[in-house]
């Protein structure tokens, strides 16, 4: 695997990763001190959400250097399938957290929007 990892240029959702990973335990925090445990627990799923579509953004990198390679119309076809796959995982993930933390759902949406306003401002300039 690192051998693939020096084909792609993985560092900036490496760095974004981190990022996501920061704001996540800084708004879970904030939130658990603010609204208490079952505020802070759907924060960090929301957060969480959006970390896992960066992971499964940064997988399909890894996987688009090691079989599509050079050829254009492999990455082409890879990343429209990184694209519904991540709206599959967003739907699917926003289901079964609004159904479960029914109490916090705005909680739910606030750690989604911090980790995606820092997907949004974190990675610019850095690729």
């Amino acid at each position: 695997m690192k051998s693939i990892e020096g084909l792609v240029k993985v560092e900036p959702l490496n760095y974004l990763l981190k990022l996501q990973l920061l704001s996540l335990v800084l708004s879970v925090s904030i939130i658990f001190l603010w609204q208490g445990m079952a505020a802070s627990i759907a924060c960090c799923y929301g957060g969480v959400m959006a970390i896992a579509n960066t992971l499964l953004q940064r997988w399909h990198l890894l996987a688009a250097g090691k079989f599509a390679k050079a050829d254009a119309s492999m990455n082409l076809g890879r990343a429209y399938r990184c694209v519904a796959q991540r709206w599959a995982l967003t739907i699917v993930l926003f289901a079964i957290g609004f159904s479960m933390l029914k109490d916090s759902s705005l909680m739910l949406l606030v750690g989604f929007i911090v980790a995606q306003v820092v997907a949004l401002f974190g990675n610019y300039n850095r690729t």
